[in-house]
């Protein structure tokens, strides 16, 4: 059996190792949810592609992607998943796998829980800095 959650929850969790602040990755994250939410996997793929020389926005189409390329997730999509490098091929792929509807809306779900802890990790990684910067300022005090 797979739990295709705590696979969700890895990748967010690898999502965040990328250089950039916490409230510009919870930012890249709540847009891209949005962007998916509402124009599905290609419009995120778009959308992760036009903002990716920022590193952040990179990292994340390649964790999605590496989820995608999850052995078990990767047979039930039934094709091969490009690296995130080729946007071509991922076109391609997203453009293939969209003749499924099934496949193609599990991807989307996917993501969106994906996302969802991302932003929710970024949420509390700023929390948590914040909470640490008052702690440290109430011991000089």
């Amino acid at each position: 059996m797979l739990n295709l959650d705590f696979l969700c929850m890895k990748a967010a969790q690898d999502m965040m190792a990328c250089q950039g602040t916490a409230g510009d990755k919870e930012n890249v994250a709540t847009a891209g949810l949005g962007v998916l939410l509402e124009n599905g996997p290609y419009g995120l793929m778009l959308f992760l592609e036009s903002h990716s020389k920022t590193g952040i926005a990179g990292r994340y189409k390649e964790q999605l992607l590496a989820l995608c390329r999850q052995e078990l997730v990767a047979s039930y999509l039934s094709g091969g998943v490009p690296t995130s490098s080729d946007f071509q091929a991922v076109t391609r792929w997203l453009c293939g796998l969209a003749e499924d509807l099934d496949r193609y809306l599990f991807t989307k779900r996917l993501w969106q829980q994906t996302l969802t802890y991302a932003r929710y990790h970024a949420k509390a990684l700023g929390e948590g800095s914040g909470a640490n910067q008052s702690e440290a300022q109430g011991e000089k005090g």
